[in-house]
């Protein structure tokens, strides 16, 4: 039993080895897609586009492998892969919008293809400290994007975005040896209607969670852009934004998986979330976005771990088809929190306004959650 003990510990370590590459890949690469394209030539809307490939890829590839035998290690190394292939296309191809949304739908199906196989073996490692394990799950990004937009940024000024893009791709191929190593071959199967009846009472849930995320994601790298328009500025921005996000969440989630009092915290930094977004709307110079998102980043880190804890405390479907039947819920609303933000864009003319729709949604969230206590448990 000590050895097994020990060989768990050992593939929990690789798995989080490359879960840290993925991070590190993502942010040092993914922080200036959208200010090479911009700078090339491509308009706001399109790259708000963009984001609906991103978001609808994951979707399709439900939908094609639905009720077909996988194998769980096979499904996350070709994720790996086409990730690392998307960042090789951005590095070698010309830039045009083309180019843009084929990579955007590529990136999006690593949705499916990497984060279902590794949320699956993650959380099997997390069982009875979901929040913690949620916690380090989301404070592993922002930890990354203290310093690497500095360094991408000065990497960019100096050699220019394809080779920051190149270096993104061999970061996301070092997974593979990884992955090798700490998974064994693991068959499933998934059918998308049980998945998702599965997880009554969260549906809706999710389905906001998602509009919410899709659009501030469609955001998070757009605005910014009329502020912020050499690389090293933006990457010093993108620093300073997410300096005091990652303690926050381990305190905070350390404290809920001792108490298991969710709900109080899905509520306050949900709300708080909500009120923030809004606000956000009216920040209209520099300074007054870097505040807003620096404020907003600090609660989204903080608010996210216990909606994973909840999801957990509660799930009788697998893990598989938790997380199979998630994901197609979540990226169905990413594709509605886009269009939100293409509508107030290009139709009502304000890209800021689309953070006070993404706000209602947020602030729908604690709501439900109150809704839904007699299906779902909520301490």
């Amino acid at each position: 039993m000590h050895d097994d003990q020990g060989k768990g510990r050992g593939a929990l370590l690789r798995l989080l080895a490359a879960y840290a590459l993925w991070n590190a890949a993502g942010v040092l690469g993914g922080s200036f897609v959208n200010l090479f394209y911009f700078k090339s030539g491509v308009a706001f809307p399109a790259l708000v586009i963009s984001y609906l490939f991103w978001a609808a890829a994951p979707v399709f590839v439900i939908h094609l492998l639905d009720k077909r035998k996988l194998d769980m290690r096979a499904v996350l190394l070709s994720g790996v892969v086409v990730q690392a292939s998307a960042y090789a296309l951005l590095a070698l191809a010309a830039p045009s919008e083309s180019i843009l949304y084929l990579a955007s739908f590529l990136m999006g199906m690593c949705s499916f293809l990497f984060w279902v196989p590794f949320n699956v073996m993650y959380f099997e490692f997390g069982k009875g400290r979901e929040a913690t394990h949620g916690s380090l799950y989301f404070a592993v990004n922002p930890l990354f994007g203290v310093f690497l937009p500095v360094i991408g940024g000065m990497l960019a000024s100096a050699y220019g975005f394809p080779l920051v893009f190149a270096l993104a791709a061999i970061v996301y191929a070092l997974i593979i040896p990884l992955a090798l190593l700490a998974l064994g071959k693991r068959e499933f199967c998934f059918g998308l209607k049980d998945c998702l009846a599965g997880l009554k009472g969260f549906r809706t849930l999710m389905f906001l969670e998602g509009i919410y995320g899709g659009g501030i994601t469609s955001l998070i790298l757009v605005i910014p852009l009329l502020y912020f328009t050499k690389p090293g500025d933006l990457g010093a921005y993108l620093s300073v934004t997410t300096l005091f996000s990652v303690l926050a969440s381990f305190v905070v989630s350390r404290l809920s998986d001792e108490s298991r009092k969710r709900k109080k915290y899905v509520s306050l930094f949900g709300s708080g979330l909500a009120i923030t977004t809004a606000l956000a709307s009216f920040a209209g110079t520099a300074f007054l976005w870097s505040a807003a998102a620096s404020l907003r980043n600090f609660l989204s880190t903080l608010f996210y771990p216990f909606t994973t804890a909840i999801l957990m405390d509660n799930r009788q479907e697998s893990l598989e088809g938790v997380f199979i039947g998630r994901e197609w819920l979540l990226n169905h609303g990413r594709v509605l929190g886009v269009a939100l933000v293409l509508l107030s864009t290009v139709l009502l003319g304000s890209i800021h306004l689309s953070l006070a729709f993404l706000a209602l949604a947020m602030a729908a969230y604690p709501l439900v959650i109150e809704l839904k206590k007699r299906r779902i448990r909520v301490e």
